[in-house]
Order: structure tokens, then sequence, then C-alpha cells
């Protein structure tokens, strides 16, 4: 029994705080939108991912963190007491929502290795100078030119696009698809999509992250001509194709309907005729400062806060 209760507590207190969180996170979203919209594209991208991702994050944290180290070390192994009928329901939407994320998580994965393996059984390597990730020319999509992979990314170039762009054209794509795997945009598009709940904020991290992407580009010396000329090349070529959009990769031009295009050929004409600068030359390490504080605060304040944890444990199985 004491282990039967600990997983329903774990389960109970992941849905309640990630179902709380995800409400919250949710109207901030909306209430914070017009300042987004005034923000460097970087830091819109940056924030917008941490709403969405902050449930799963504040979820994990607050159960194996505190819930579970306090049930351990308070409660006694010899415990007999029964789950009540709020607690069974919490915990099964937990475990139903575990189920959820994970079947997401798996069928991302394994359509990802499934089309790669398909575009890698006729890809040529290409050797492009200062692209460090492998890049393949495969006959795929007309449209294809993409990163794909989360830890290992590989870039995948279709046969039509590399015939259609020049060769300065090509660099400057390949270097902004460079700038995703540089902010770990992939990672972070498999943790939206396996969270999803609205596409609203997915589609709108999607667009500032094109155009965060193309300002990184343009640090790192790509030419405004190529990137715009290769974006609109690109999206001249896909014209009613239908991209794939069931995998884990940024496309240079994304297969979602709330396509960034129009936004990134009118920045980046902005940037050419001088009405903007790109905002995006710097990549600071605020993540990590942040996850350090976390964690020493966490290391400081974790066992004068778990006796309260289990009071309030004690009151969730009453």
């Amino acid at each position: 029994m004491f282990y039967t209760l600990c997983v329903a507590l774990c389960l109970a207190v992941l849905f309640i705080v990630m179902t709380g969180a995800g409400l919250v996170c949710s109207v901030c979203f909306w209430f914070f939108r017009p300042l987004l919209r005034q923000a460097s594209p970087r830091l819109a991208a940056n924030l917008l991912f941490t709403i969405r991702a902050l449930p799963l994050l504040l979820a994990v944290l607050v159960t194996f963190g505190f819930v579970l180290p306090a049930f351990l070390k308070f409660e006694p192994r010899s415990t007999s007491e029964l789950m009540g009928s709020p607690l069974m329901g919490l915990a099964i939407l937990g475990a139903l929502l575990l189920l959820v994320i994970g079947a997401r998580a798996l069928r991302l994965i394994s359509a990802t290795r499934q089309l790669q393996k398909q575009w890698q059984l006729a890809a040529t390597r290409l050797r492009i100078p200062a692209i460090d990730v492998p890049v393949y020319q495969v006959d795929g999509a007309v449209t294809l030119l993409a990163v794909s992979g989360m830890f290992r990314p590989k870039i995948y170039v279709g046969r039509q696009v590399a015939a259609t762009l020049t060769s300065a054209e090509l660099s400057a794509a390949l270097i902004h698809e460079m700038a995703h795997v540089s902010s770990l945009d992939n990672l972070k598009q498999f943790v939206l999509r396996i969270t999803r709940l609205s596409s609203q904020v997915d589609v709108e991290w999607m667009n500032v992250s094109e155009i965060a992407a193309d300002e990184v580009a343009l640090a790192r010396g790509a030419s405004v001509l190529d990137l715009s000329s290769a974006v609109i090349k690109v999206g001249r070529l896909g014209r009613g194709v239908r991209l794939q959009d069931a995998i884990v990769a940024c496309h240079l031009l994304p297969a979602s309907a709330g396509s960034s295009m129009e936004m990134r050929v009118t920045h980046l004409q902005n940037l050419l005729e001088g009405n903007c600068q790109p905002r995006a030359i710097g990549q600071k390490s605020y993540g990590l400062y942040s996850i350090l504080l976390l964690f020493i605060a966490y290391i400081t304040c974790v066992n004068a806060v778990l006796p309260w944890i289990h009071e309030a444990l004690e009151f969730l199985v009453r």
C-alpha cells in the first residue's frame, strides 16, 4: 500500500500542477502578447517557449523534487491509509496525461527516424564551408531544406532546391538552419509538440523563432539579399505542396498554416532598407544561470519545505 499510495500521489500532483500552471501560463500569454511583439525575436521566442514549457517543468520539479522526497521521508512504511475517490480520480487523470505525452513522444521520434532513413537511402553528402552539421542532398519534397534531429542534427536539401538556389543563397539558407541548431530549436519543438493543448502559442513561437534564426544568420555573415532571395525562391517552389510536418525538424519554410514567410520577407526588407537592425547578435547564457540559481534555491530550502509538503499530501489523501 505504501508504494501504491506514493505513485497515486505523484500522479495526482503531476496532473494538478501541470493543469493549474497551464491555465495560468495561457492567461499570461494573452496578457503579455502585445509586449512580446515589441521584444526582439530571440527574446520573444525564449519567452514563448518558457510559457509553454513551464507547466511541464514545474510539474516534474514539484513531483520529483518535493512530493516524492517528502513522502519517502515522513510517511511510515507500514501506512494503512487508503486512497479516496478524489485522489484515485486525480491519479488516473495524471496517468492518462503521461500516456498522452509518452505516445506523442514515441510517435514523433518514430516518424522522424523513419523519414530520415528514407532520405538517407538516396542521399549525397555535400561539403559546405563553415557548416559543421552534415548536409545531404536528397530526392525529397520539392521545398525540402530542413535540419532534423535533436542531438545529432543533419541538414537535408532537396535536389530541386539545390538546383534552384545559387551557391550564395544556399549558403545563407544553411547558416539560417545552423542558427536553429545552436538555439536547440528542434528540442524545443519536441517539447512543445508533446505537451500541446492549443496550437496558437506554438505558431507564434515558430514565427518568431524563424525571424530570430534569420537575424542570427545575418549576424554570422549571411547576406540579407541572399537569404531573402532563398526564402522567396523556395516559397515559389512550394506553391500547392504540402510539407512533412509530423516530424521534429526546422524547415526553411515551416509547414504550419501560420507560416512566417510574409513576416520574414517584410522583416528582411526592413533590414535591407536600414529601417531596423538585427538584435540577435549575442547569445547569453541566461538559461544556464537561471537553472543554477534554481538549483541553489532548491538545495537551500528543500529540507525546510518538505514537512509542509507532507502535510499537504495528508490533506490530499483524506
